[in-house]
């Protein structure tokens, strides 16, 4: 099987190329979760990921965009890689990101400061490997990963790190919203539980101390 040779340049005006293509094609449906290509053009197509995959990813959106105003935050945004266009799942830009105040863009290059990964059962090891080193050639700062019950890893270039440098403050651990709701419920049943055992008990047949008046 041959295989086609590009300079790193040939390959990101091809991805754009290829790219707009896919986008004008009238096969693009709502059913489709993810599309991507690979470093010949060939489409691939993931289906949508289901609910709670959703839910944790409209949570990190909202969670970015209150941590890291200065900024913008895509959804479903393909990263020009030299093994074609990936689509994270979530990505970061800073107002420095050379095409922040572009409107049109098919496809980004460099990739965005941050690129955001939220795992679904159907999520290899490997693909998520591969996505992870292409993100980094291509100048990410760092790479999230959103795992099936929601804890996050954060990495740079040089490995996992225990907590994001670009947003400190990003929570360890994405709930849905169902699971949100469990949690608050639970702590409610805890503090009534809390403050009944601080009343104090009557001791039996001993009646309460009169007040003079």
């Amino acid at each position: 099987m041959s295989v086609t040779t590009r300079s790193r340049a040939e390959q990101h005006a091809f991805n754009e190329r290829r790219w707009g293509e896919i986008m004008d094609d009238a096969f693009v449906d709502a059913s489709i979760s993810k599309i991507e290509t690979d470093r010949d053009g060939n489409v691939i197509m993931s289906p949508s990921a289901g609910k709670d995959h959703g839910d944790r990813q409209a949570e990190i959106v909202y969670q970015l965009k209150l941590l890291l105003p200065k900024g913008g935050v895509l959804t479903e945004c393909g990263v020009s890689t030299q093994e074609g266009n990936k689509t994270p799942d979530i990505s970061w830009i800073s107002i420095h990101h050379p095409q922040f105040r572009e409107s049109d863009v098919k496809v980004l290059n460099p990739a965005p400061e941050i690129c955001v990964e939220v795992l679904s059962p159907s999520n290899s090891a490997e693909d998520i490997e591969l996505k992870k080193r292409l993100y980094f050639e291509e100048a990410a700062q760092e790479v999230w990963i959103c795992g099936l019950e929601g804890q996050m890893k954060f990495l740079s270039p040089a490995g996992e790190l225990n907590g994001s440098k670009l947003c400190p403050k990003f929570p360890r651990r994405i709930l849905t919203s169902h699971e949100r709701l469990d949690l608050e419920q639970q702590k409610e049943v805890s503090r009534k539980a809390t403050r009944a055992s601080q009343v104090p008990k009557r001791e039996p047949g001993r009646e309460p101390p009169h007040t003079e008046r």
